[in-house]
């Protein structure tokens, strides 16, 4: 697994690329904590090319996504693949996030392909 960390506009861009899995979620961590210095944080997942995410990745974006909304920031995903976008719905965590078909629309705020429906407490 690779991540890359982009600042676009106001918003932070975190890249995973592979697979996500217990080996990579302290680096995946790292990365997602040095985005959270910006305040309020708006943090994007790009994972079009992220092949695969199990238990430990997941719970880490549900940690992200739940740090974001108690800073007052923001925390979408885009470009899920058919196996992690899978694995997402099955579990319910796709209801908790903003879910855009790619970067530039969760950029510009839209158009959605699912809006999130549950609240991080």
């Amino acid at each position: 697994m690779t991540v890359s960390r982009e600042n676009r506009r106001e918003f932070t861009v975190i890249a995973i690329i592979g697979e996500v899995d217990r080996n990579g979620v302290p680096r995946l961590g790292e990365d997602i904590d040095e985005a959270f210095r910006a305040r309020p944080p708006q943090l994007i997942f790009d994972l079009s090319r992220m092949s695969f995410i199990d238990s430990s990745g997941l719970r880490v974006l549900v940690r992200a996504g739940a740090k974001a909304q108690r800073c007052g920031g923001t925390c979408a995903l885009c470009s899920l693949h058919p196996t992690p976008r899978r694995i997402m719905t099955l579990t319910g965590i796709d209801a908790a996030f903003d879910i855009y078909p790619t970067v530039d629309a969760a950029l510009a705020g839209g158009p959605l392909e699912s809006r999130a429906s549950l609240t991080f407490s």
